[in-house]
């Protein structure tokens, strides 16, 4: 369940952890996902830099009303709680999916940035010392992840080639 206020108030001044409180609502994709939604109905010019994102099963109604505009698009299917790349998909149409199972979508990113013809991904390692102030360090050094197979745009022929398509290890 990860680092709870309770455990924070209990611990001594001479403890150190290397997570904060509540922080499921970042590290989480469907929590991220609710709460990045959340803002960009707020401060839509802010935050436009994500593709649209539904949360299944609550969002199924949106999501049908997205797929009714008839756009011939493709979507990314992540289940909620597994990691590392596994049981991503991707679809153009909703059939296989179960009215209960649990699932991030998004419309998936037709072209994407490339390095030499791969997906990547970067990973910047950030320290956050304070919020009062704040004061946040940022490691000189990060992480980069390719994809093994050159990048194609999506068809109907390829969607099943996960390997020029996620960057997990």
């Amino acid at each position: 369940a990860g680092v709870t206020p309770e455990i924070v108030s209990k611990m001594k001044p001479y403890q150190k952890i290397n997570h904060f409180p509540n922080m499921g609502c970042l590290a989480r994709k469907n929590q991220l996902g609710r709460n990045l939604t959340k803002m960009r109905r707020v401060f839509r010019k802010d935050y436009n830099f994500f593709p649209p994102t539904w949360l299944l099963p609550a969002e199924w109604n949106e999501l049908r009303a997205e797929l009714a505009k008839g756009k011939n698009r493709t979507y990314i299917v992540k289940p909620e709680a597994l990691s590392q790349g596994k049981g991503i998909f991707l679809t153009k149409t909703f059939d296989a999916v179960g009215l209960n199972e649990r699932y991030v979508v998004q419309r998936y990113i037709r072209k994407p940035y490339l390095i030499e013809g791969l997906k990547f991904d970067m990973r910047i390692y950030v320290l956050v010392y304070g919020c009062d102030p704040l004061r946040v360090y940022i490691f000189k050094e990060g992480l980069a992840r390719l994809a093994t197979d050159e990048y194609v745009g999506p068809t109907r022929e390829n969607l099943d080639i996960l390997y020029m398509r996620l960057t997990n290890y």
